[in-house]
């Protein structure tokens, strides 16, 4: 799971919440979130590994944290479903990593997008 600042917001945070407690017990995740500063980070749930990042004042568009965390992460080595939230150029480099590096099938990547710079209504 990987929502960008876009997600960050605690009503954007709720579906990635959603989705941690609804995994069944013993289920391996991983969360990447990326914000800011240490000081914009949110409580998340308990029991998976979280990772934050932080842009200290870069441009959130775009930004290559997200996807080069992602591809820092020690995966299993078969593919897992990954969500991925926030900004659609760097909700696509997730995606793409996953596909085309780890080999993920398309289909267990979900993405959402919920901005890019100069439009609207993505929700």
């Amino acid at each position: 799971m990987t929502p960008d600042p876009a997600a960050v917001p605690a009503e954007r945070l709720r579906p990635t919440r959603r989705r941690l407690r609804a995994l069944p017990n013993g289920a391996e995740a991983r969360a990447v979130f990326e914000c800011d500063a240490p000081e914009d980070e949110l409580p998340t749930p308990a029991g998976h590994a979280m990772t934050w990042t932080h842009r200290r004042g870069a441009s959130a568009a775009s930004s290559p944290l997200l996807p080069k965390t992602v591809a820092a992460l020690d995966l299993p080595a078969g593919p897992g479903i990954a969500y991925v939230a926030g900004e659609a150029r760097t909700v696509q480099a997730v995606r793409d990593h996953l596909v085309r590096d780890r080999g993920w099938p398309r289909r267990q990547v979900i993405t959402q997008p919920f901005w890019t710079p100069g439009r609207r209504g993505m929700d």
